[in-house]
């Protein structure tokens, strides 16, 4: 099949993360990919972090993301696509794109794969006709419905990254990590969230010492962990690095715990549907993942442990529980295995293609 899609690529962000996934498990199937990929970012989740593969194509660029929103429509109109698909409208140039696509659906199959957590106010992002909806579950499917046919919309789970364990001594090395200390890991643009948690942090590292490795390329973060290094007895290191997903992998077998640390009340976007792309992403590589109960990890059941946000104590206990390696990570591990084998990257590819088909 000739699939065209239209989205962030090898970029440290949902969308890319979720277009990756499954892309790349349909060229393994022999498909015919041709990805529309986005030309930059002056945002720290838009950043390309890897080369691209040979049928990548960097033909637009979007405002969403700092710079301007431009497209080649030679790029998409000169490939003879089966089906066309764009992975979170909102973010794309959508002036340009709904001056050629007539044309583009005069020829395939059209998808939009929705990221947004609300309905758009811009009229322009409802006036494309598409054959298909795809929302990840239940709740993207409640509000799209008020928006779009019922017919239309179907659910297909956002995909996780396929099991891929390693070894913690041999990746720490490879890293120039410490081998005698328990390394809390925090990873990504919104790094600065977990800052809250240093002062419990300092506590438990009084019987468990640890190093607090950050790897972000975000400035909020970066100045925020500057500070806190200097006014800290943690170990503190801070690499501003956006990984390939390789040398992610590497930092997250390197690890003993990643924790993602979120407030709603904090948060200007609390009230819309959501899901964690870094957890669909990071779950495969046996890192446990300690996360608050924010609504952003409320479909993740038994494959991440969670506390209250407020309620810190909580948050040590469960922290000294993956220390202790105590038996509820192996309860993790099951669980773990189980969700990615539900939902993992193969399988959820092949769900698109099944509606690919459908829609033929």
């Amino acid at each position: 099949m000739r699939i065209g899609m239209m989205t962030p690529w090898n970029a440290n962000s949902g969308p890319s993360i979720c277009a990756e996934l499954i892309g790349r498990e349909w060229v393994k199937n022999s498909h015919q990919l041709k990805v529309f990929a986005h030309d930059g970012s002056n945002h720290p989740d838009g950043i390309i972090v890897q080369e691209d593969e040979a049928y990548v194509e960097r033909c637009f660029g979007t405002s969403y993301w700092g710079r301007r929103d431009w497209l080649d429509p030679k790029a998409i109109l000169n490939s003879q696509l089966d089906v066309f698909a764009a992975q979170n409208l909102e973010i794309l140039p959508m002036a340009e794109l709904i001056k050629i696509y007539e044309d583009v659906r005069r020829n395939s199959k059209t998808v939009m794969v929705v990221h947004e957590g609300h309905l758009p106010e811009k009229p322009l992002f409802y006036e494309f006709d598409w054959d298909a909806v795809v929302c990840f579950d239940k709740r993207y499917k409640m509000f799209l419905s008020k928006a779009f046919p019922q017919g239309k919309i179907h659910i297909i789970p956002f995909p996780y990254h396929p099991i891929a364990r390693g070894n913690k001594k041999t990746s720490r090395f490879a890293l120039n990590l410490p081998l005698n200390r328990k390394i809390v890991f925090f990873f990504g643009y919104s790094a600065w969230r977990n800052l809250p948690l240093l002062p419990d942090l300092e506590e438990i590292n009084r019987i468990y010492p640890m190093h607090i490795l950050v790897l972000t390329t975000d400035e909020q973060s970066i100045r925020g962990f500057v500070v806190a290094a200097e006014n800290s007895e943690l170990s503190f290191e801070l690499r501003r690095e956006a990984p390939p997903l390789g040398r992610l992998y590497r930092y997250l077998h390197a690890a003993d715990v990643l924790i993602k640390h979120v407030d709603d009340k904090s948060d200007v976007h609390k009230d819309n549907v959501t899901l964690s792309s870094t957890v669909h992403l990071c779950l495969g590589s046996g890192c446990p993942i300690l996360v608050s109960d924010a609504r952003i990890f409320e479909t993740l059941d038994g494959q991440v442990l969670k506390y209250p946000t407020k309620d810190l104590d909580r948050f040590k206990a469960q922290l000294i529980s993956i220390f202790d390696e105590k038996e509820i990570l192996v309860s993790l591990r099951n669980a773990v295995e189980r969700c990615i084998d539900k939902n993992s990257a193969p399988k959820i590819a092949e769900k698109y293609i099944n509606l690919f088909n459908a829609l033929k």
